[in-house]
């Protein structure tokens, strides 16, 4: 085996060795000019151009084809018309050349012809091996290694440092941008990596593959389209198994994107909903804007961990202290009262008389940031307090002994540090300290670093294997239904019941006297429902009595409701009548799934009745997961207060819901052709819950 067969194909392809480039130019205001300028910036090993005519480009001696390159090198970086390029990736393949970077347009985004191109670009990848980033994309970056495969730098620009900071955008242009704005904020990038139309490699696999690498240690993305979410996942557990923030800033959420999780909450979840409810799930972070991405970049790359949420806030301004304070509180972070021993400790440091204040926000004002000295000392003693957890700091940008000290305060302590300063300061940029230019940004930096810091790997996928038989069982009862989508709600429950969702007592009855023989065994007060495929919304039509208790009650409310059903909707064809217990309810709860088209089968649990519309709140997760992972997404719900409020759920209670949560789930994952579920209400009460109403609809074929 040669050096390069024992290598992946997307190691050669993201970490070469030796590169070609097919389209090199001799001229600098072309794309393959600038490109190939930019790979012989940096790297260390071989690099071919290839060109039909030219014998020499930029100094390097030029190959007339793929097929001459003296070796088959690890990359090929490709430049050339649309119509050439599926010919060239096929002999890159045939020479043994690992992977492909296609920089090219004209491909899927120029239309059906250009479609085509891409489909056959995408089947060669796919018959050869050959792996290709691209079409139609930027090119990439790994200062690392030294691959300068882009055109975003130009070789009149500095090459970015190399640091811990990977990037990897779906988008080319934007990715640039990206790039550039995260240079100039101080961010050490070492990977950037433009996908393009992604006919092969995409944004889950780059950030699968760089999550593995030891000099990433935070790896930020862009993605407009989430491909294979699986990887995308595993990812996120790898991330989180080795305490690398992964941050995404996903395009595309507006209501015209979005999916309804659930019947009831189309106006709360949608796909965007679902994304952001998996990266909760599995610990990714969403920004939700370009500076957001950096900014939580920026309070990572250092690597610090904070031990707990605690802030102190030094300034020579009291408003800004104040805003510094206020946005700590917004962002789930504690600025807590400095001991009185420390207080006096700094009061000792301060020039007298002093104004300010030692409380925390520790206000030195003008006067102790005029004396070097004072200021250094009270900064050290303000990082160094073992009250606090991290460090924010107001500064002017500019030269000074205060930036000084600064710099050198955070070169001494490990607590994560902010500096909040009127402009981005060169001096902290080399030291790599954290700048903002806002309060809220510093602060929502520093909380999402807290969150980072407590939190522990994410569980292993749960222990599902499908249950063969059971899935046998509920097919037959789907079979009953014949070509129907929405199940009677009787063979709803009956699925539930499967499942270990605990449903009422009730029996299907065609007679007012079975209606009231029925009512006799299930005991107490019941509810009779008309079942019929055409009446799915009951209520609605009349076709529904609540809390009818004795025979003579029974009797009445069954033959009642069936004269306004047949008045109203003469049409409908009614299977039976439903003979329901009354459960007792202190709350009403829904829980549902339905299929995102990106992640798949989703549960979501709310309030139950119109509540989970008015208070427009739910809370997702995405099977398989276990009893525990549900208890923590119920924790979750109306910031808690489900489960912590005085008539929250009781610990039997949460345990109930939880297996709920779980045992839809499971029906989901064993069941493609169900579409959607939707229990509604699920009855909360003396430590028991259960399913009253449940609707499942099928898909067929």
């Amino acid at each position: 085996m040669t050096a390069n067969e024992s290598r992946s194909a997307l190691d050669r392809l993201l970490s070469p060795r030796s590169i070609a480039m097919v389209g090199a130019s001799n001229s600098p205001t072309r794309i393959g000019g600038t490109v190939f300028a930019n790979l012989l910036r940096a790297f260390s090993g071989d690099v071919h151009p290839v060109h039909p005519k030219d014998e020499v480009v930029q100094g390097r001696q030029a190959f007339r084809t793929v097929a001459d390159l003296p070796e088959p090198v690890d990359m090929a970086v490709i430049a050339v018309p649309a119509p050439a390029v599926v010919d060239v990736v096929a002999e890159c393949a045939a020479r043994g050349i690992g992977g492909a970077t296609v920089i090219t347009s004209g491909f899927a985004e120029a239309g059906p012809e250009g479609r085509a191109l891409q489909d056959r670009l995408a089947e060669v990848s796919r018959e050869t091996g050959i792996r290709v980033i691209g079409p139609n994309c930027i090119g990439y970056m790994n200062t690392h290694g030294g691959v300068m495969a882009n055109f975003m730098v130009t070789v009149d620009q500095p090459l970015p440092m190399p640091g811990p900071v990977a990037l990897v955008s779906q988008s080319g242009g934007f990715g640039s941008y990206i790039t550039n704005k995260a240079v100039l904020a101080g961010l050490r990038l070492g990977w950037f990596v433009s996908t393009g139309n992604e006919v092969d490699v995409n944004v889950a696999a780059v950030l699968r593959h760089l999550v593995e690498r030891p000099e990433v240690g935070v790896l930020l993305s862009f993605a407009e389209t989430l491909r294979d979410p699986e990887v995308f996942i595993e990812t996120a557990r790898r991330a989180a198994e080795l305490d690398k923030p992964l941050v995404l800033l996903k395009a595309g959420r507006s209501e015209e994107a979005a999916r309804a999780a659930m019947s009831h909450t189309a106006s709360i979840v949608g796909s965007a909903g679902v994304l952001d409810a998996v990266c909760r799930q599995y610990g990714v972070f969403v920004a939700s804007t370009m500076e957001e991405l950096l900014d939580l970049g920026t309070i990572f790359q250092d690597g610090r961990r904070a031990r707990g949420d605690r802030v102190a806030v030094m300034t020579s301004s009291g408003g800004a202290g104040v805003l510094l304070a206020d946005e700590a509180g917004l962002a789930g972070l504690s600025v807590p009262v400095l001991p009185e021993e420390e207080q006096q400790s700094l009061a000792e440091k301060m020039p007298v008389p002093f104004y300010g204040s030692t409380a925390n926000p520790v206000d030195t004002t003008a006067q102790t940031t005029a004396m070097p000295e004072a200021y250094r000392k009270v900064l050290f003693s303000v990082a160094e307090s073992p009250s606090t957890d991290m460090v924010a700091a107001v500064t002017w940008a500019g030269p000074g002994p205060a930036n000084d000290a600064i710099v050198e305060m955070y070169q001494s302590i490990d607590k994560p540090v902010a500096i909040l300063s009127t402009a981005w300061s060169e001096q902290f940029q080399e030291a790599g300290v954290p700048t903002y230019t806002d309060p809220r940004r510093a602060m929502v930096a520093l909380a999402a670093l807290a969150r980072q810091s407590r939190r522990r790997p994410v569980p292993g996928p749960a222990g599902f294997t499908a249950d063969g038989d059971r899935a046998r069982r509920v097919r037959e009862l789907l079979a009953g239904a014949g070509t129907e989508t929405t199940l009677l709600e009787s063979t709803g429950k009956r699925i539930l019941a499967e499942y270990g969702v605990p449903v009422t007592r009730e029996e299907q009855v065609s007679t007012a006297d079975a209606a009231v023989e029925a009512a006799e065994r299930i005991g107490g007060p019941v509810a009779l429902k008309v079942m019929s495929y055409q009446l799915p919304h009951k209520s609605d039509v009349g076709a529904i009595r609540l809390g009818l208790r004795g025979a003579d009650a029974v009797r009445a409310g069954y033959l009642e409701m069936l004269a306004e059903v047949t008045a109203r909707e003469p049409e409908a064809r009614i299977e039976g009548v439903l003979v329901q217990q009354m459960v007792p309810a202190r709350m009403e709860l829904t829980c549902g799934v339905n299929r995102d088209p990106v992640f798949g089968p989703m549960v979501a649990l709310g309030l139950g009745g119109v509540l989970v519309e008015v208070l427009s709140e739910a809370v997702l997760l995405r099977p398989p997961f276990d009893a525990d992972t549900a208890q923590a997404a119920l924790r979750e719900l109306l910031g808690g207060r489900l489960v912590t409020g005085r008539r929250g759920l009781s610990e039997p209670e949460r345990e109930a819901v939880a297996r709920v949560m779980v045992g839809l789930g499971e029906l989901a994952l064993e069941l493609d052709e169900v579409t959607e579920v939707d229990v509604n209400p699920l009855r909360v009460a003396d430590d028991a819950v259960y399913a009253a109403d449940a609707l499942i609809v099928v898909s067929h074929g």
